[in-house]
Formats: C-alpha cells, sequence, structure tokens
C-alpha cells in the first residue's frame, strides 16, 4: 500500500481528501485523463483502508461548507465525501444517499444546472435526508371525523 495513500491513523475522510488534493494537485486550467487516474486510485486506497470496497453506486447528494449543493455516484456516504472533498476542494457540511435525485430536485427543480446554477450557493442548513411525498394533511384527517348527519341521513 502506498504510504501517501494510508494517511495518519485517525485520519478524517475530509483530511484524506484535503491529502490526496495535495499529493495529486491538477496543473493546468483542467484534470488530464492521468490526474483523474491518479486522484481514483488515491480515493480507492484511501477507502480499502478504512475497510470500504467498491460496489454498486447510487447517487449521493451533499451540501458543502460554502454552500454549494453538489452530488456524486459513489457506493458508501464516506466515498462521495471524500470524491466531492478531493474535486471540489471544499469539505461536505452534509452527505446523503439520494438514488432518485429526489434531494437534488429540491434545489435544482429543472435536474440540470445552468453555470450561474452550478455556482448558487445555498444557506448551510442540518444535514438533510430524504422526505417521502405524503398526501396533504388535509386529506389525511377524512374518515378521521364522525360523518356529518346529511352523510349518514337514510332519506334520500
Amino acid at each position: 500500500m502506498n504510504a501517501v495513500a494510508a494517511g495518519a491513523e485517525g485520519e478524517s475522510i475530509a483530511e484524506a481528501g484535503e491529502r490526496i488534493r495535495r499529493t495529486a494537485p491538477i496543473l493546468g486550467g483542467r484534470a488530464t485523463d492521468e490526474d483523474c487516474r491518479i486522484r481514483r486510485a488515491l480515493i480507492d486506497e484511501a477507502l480499502a483502508v478504512r475497510g470500504i470496497h467498491p460496489g454498486a453506486h447510487e447517487w449521493h447528494t451533499a451540501q458543502l461548507i460554502d454552500g454549494h449543493v453538489a452530488g456524486v455516484w459513489a457506493n458508501s456516504v464516506e466515498e462521495a465525501e471524500l470524491d466531492l472533498t478531493v474535486w471540489w476542494g471544499v469539505r461536505c457540511h452534509w452527505v446523503t444517499a439520494d438514488p432518485q435525485c429526489l434531494l437534488f430536485h429540491e434545489y435544482f427543480p429543472r435536474g440540470k444546472r445552468s453555470a450561474a446554477e452550478a455556482d448558487r450557493r445555498f444557506p448551510l442548513a442540518p444535514p438533510r435526508t430524504l422526505r417521502d411525498r405524503f398526501a396533504s394533511a388535509e386529506s389525511l384527517l377524512d374518515g378521521i371525523w364522525p360523518p356529518t348527519a346529511s352523510a349518514t341521513s337514510v332519506a334520500r
């Protein structure tokens, strides 16, 4: 195992992401295929040290500490946090599995972000969870109240 990838004992996911960014900086304006390959190998090694191994990926939505809301395909919340920290260069405020992108679409209802929307920052919020889409509260009260006299009348 690469000593650089292993990091210090007790290193957090965010610290590992910052270390990987320092170890494999992107020197040009854009990442090359080689930059991506090196960073992915370091990410995979950092996850393996923590006992997190590749598996099925699902979408994860996160809010970064600078207010950006971003997402990534990942095997776990830890992998998502590490990926986002490495590629965005900012720690995550919260990360949650969002397989149907429901939470992501609460922030970006059209599903796709324009360049201006991609740079949008939201106020930091408590960690988010997916919300089920229930019927309105009024409809949930139907059937609880006793029927009115007119509804129970036998005469028609």
